[in-house]
């Protein structure tokens, strides 16, 4: 495509209108839910409502902003302040919120308020089911686990930071001190992967004689969802820190669900020794011309039998050829262990959901550290508003997620998400939202997505 054509064809994107209605169409009732949460605020000494702060705060990472500071900067503007009063529909608006305001917000609003309207978000994109057709073998849900370190500070932030010793070149120890947050991201397409729960990895106390891990957060957190979503039917993915039988049982037996795990020697030494004894018998058949490598595919199914286990452990790899960049041809083999029933049909279904799990946990941090949001940025001190920071940053990224894959001009002009972010921060501060927009907003349309 041409200079001129991408130009001509740009100004057919309406960038910040676009976002407005694919909101509207995915969560009509998202200005309601943000008013229903309880405000911790005294009402007699309020001048903005939640609906001001909590539009600002998404429009702050959707637009890339990733100071506080400079969202104060860029949104000072008359069309910032008429979208937001449009988006808020709060008439009496005038100015946009200062970032301390927002802040003193975050500090007192409770972050189960903002989990209970990300729970409302996907619970409404579940019943729309327009991603069921994605879902594993037709009926689970695959929900990704996936820890990541957020904050790390020399001195101790509060009595919730976890601790690491190290040892420097000179030999000295020193005591690191860092917050860490485990994510559970429910695929709903290969593009369109959100944040369905969190469970902050954090100490009780400062004093305790063992810290919080990620396995231990994540046996709350599958609580927490089975509790929100008791009848959703779900197959737990993870990489092999979750291949354990205690794990398995959380999943199986309390959960009622599937799962789906990383199978490593390092983890599980005798199920792989199992796995290996029944690959060398005379009637072991591997399956070639498998997923895009055309690699071969092999399967064992209930090898806790052979293993000496008790948990359903149906075992399954997947091996490849390709060129080094020496050019010289290496061999990759990945191994996965699942309660699902592993047969011919559904075996290269299976093999793409356990690779597809490597990259969106790559993927989807990446992203959100190094890309767009920049979450690892410390826009407040406060360890309350520091998660609720990180709660808005998610129900943002659900936005832009659905945008982004309904947005046919984003895939046409090859444009990254920075351009794209880029592009609404200059929409929402120049483009007047006119009466035409909103009628374009509310109408009633059919939002395709990619």
């Amino acid at each position: 495509m041409r200079k001129r054509e991408k130009r001509e064809r740009k100004k057919q994107d309406r960038e910040i209108v676009d976002l407005m209605m694919v909101t509207n169409h995915f969560f009509h009732s998202l200005k309601e839910w943000i008013m229903e949460m309880d405000d911790p605020r005294n009402q007699s000494y309020i001048t903005y409502t939640q609906a001001d702060l909590g539009y600002m705060a998404i429009l702050k990472n959707v637009c890339g902003q990733f100071s506080m500071r400079e969202m104060e900067e860029n949104f000072n503007k008359e069309t910032c302040i008429d979208t937001l009063r449009l988006l808020s529909g709060n008439r009496h608006l005038e100015e946009m919120p200062h970032y301390d305001t927002l802040n003193y917000y975050l500090e007192r609003l409770s972050p189960e308020c903002l989990s209970d309207l990300r729970k409302k978000m996907v619970t409404s994109l579940i019943r729309g089911r327009q991603f069921h057709r994605n879902r594993l073998l037709g009926k689970y849900w695959r929900i990704i686990l996936d820890g990541t370190g957020l904050f790390y500070f020399k001195e101790r932030h509060c009595d919730n930071c976890l601790c690491t010793k190290r040892k420097t070149d000179d030999g000295k120890t020193v005591k690191l001190y860092h917050h860490k947050v485990l994510e559970a991201k429910i695929v709903l397409s290969d593009k369109i992967v959100i944040s369905l729960g969190t469970e902050f990895i954090e100490n009780e106390k400062e004093d305790v004689s063992k810290q919080d891990c990620e396995l231990t957060a994540a046996k709350r957190l599958l609580q927490k969802i089975k509790k929100a979503y008791p009848r959703l039917p779900i197959c737990i993915q993870g990489d092999a820190l979750y291949a354990t039988e205690p794990f398995m049982k959380l999943c199986k037996k309390t959960c009622h669900w599937e799962y789906l795990f990383t199978q490593k020697e390092t983890r599980q030494k005798k199920l792989d020794e199992g796995f290996e004894w029944i690959k060398s018998g005379e009637d072991a058949e591997r399956q070639p011309g498998l997923c895009q490598e055309k690699g071969r595919g092999f399967y064992a199914n209930h090898v806790e039998e052979v293993a000496g286990k008790t948990e359903v452990m149906n075992v399954f790899e997947y091996e490849y050829e390709r060129k080094d960049k020496e050019g010289k041809k290496e061999s990759l083999c990945f191994e996965w262990v699942t309660s699902l029933e592993v047969t011919k049909r559904n075996l290269e279904e299976m093999i793409l959901a356990g690779r597809g799990r490597w990259k969106i946990e790559n993927e989807g941090f990446n992203n959100q550290k190094k890309g767009l949001y920049r979450i690892e940025h410390l826009n407040s001190k406060n360890s309350n508003a520091m998660k609720n920071h990180y709660l808005l940053t998610q129900i943002a990224d659900i936005l832009m997620q659905l945008y982004v894959a309904w947005n046919p001009y984003i895939k046409e002009l090859n444009q990254t998400l920075k351009n794209t972010s880029s592009g609404l921060l200059e929409s929402f501060r120049r483009q007047p939202v006119t009466d035409e927009d909103v009628s374009y907003i509310f109408r009633y349309t059919t939002v395709y997505l990619e």
